[in-house]
Parts: C-alpha cells; sequence; structure tokens
C-alpha cells in the first residue's frame, strides 16, 4: 500500500466516490434485469417489456447485460480517472512541501 499523501488521497477518493457509483451502476444493472423477467418500465430505456417471459430475461441477462455494464464501466472511468489523478495530483503537490 502506498503511504505517500498521493497514494492516501487517491485511495479516500475511491472510496469516497468509486464504491457509491459502483454499487449504483450494478443495481441499476440488476433492477433493469428484474424488470426483462418481469415486465414494466425498464429504468432510464425507452423500453417497456410487456408481462413476465423468461427467454427475454434470459436474452437480456446473457446479452444486453453485457453491453450494458461494458458502456457504463466506460462512463465509470471517464468519471473517475481525471478525479483520482487530481486527488493524487494534489497528494502529490503537498508532499513535496
Amino acid at each position: 500500500m502506498n503511504s505517500s499523501k498521493a497514494g492516501r488521497s487517491l485511495n479516500a477518493v475511491s472510496l469516497i466516490f468509486g464504491i457509491p457509483l459502483a454499487i449504483v451502476l450494478f443495481t441499476w444493472a440488476g433492477w433493469i434485469t428484474v424488470t426483462a423477467f418481469v415486465g414494466g418500465q425498464a429504468p432510464f430505456f425507452f423500453v417497456d417489456f410487456e408481462g413476465v417471459n423468461p427467454i427475454r430475461g434470459l436474452f437480456w441477462l446473457i446479452i444486453v447485460d453485457p453491453l450494458v455494464l461494458t458502456v457504463a464501466y466506460w462512463i465509470f472511468m471517464l468519471v473517475m480517472l481525471p478525479i483520482g489523478a487530481f486527488a493524487a495530483g494534489i497528494g502529490r503537490a503537498t508532499d513535496r512541501r
């Protein structure tokens, strides 16, 4: 584990921002998958699933979920990488003092 201020800053930022964002992401993906199985309006998608359909749910789980999670991961990294780099930069700047 890195004991410098930069490492500690990066760890703090990942705990404060990264874990809650990841929990939200996986909750959202799970909610969409359950909706695909049981029917209803998919959250944040303009898709309305009608009735219970295990085949549609399995299709969503096996084919669509990996695609959605991949795109969401890219967005997650676009948010987290600059925040982490900024926190590490601030930690390094204060380390030099």
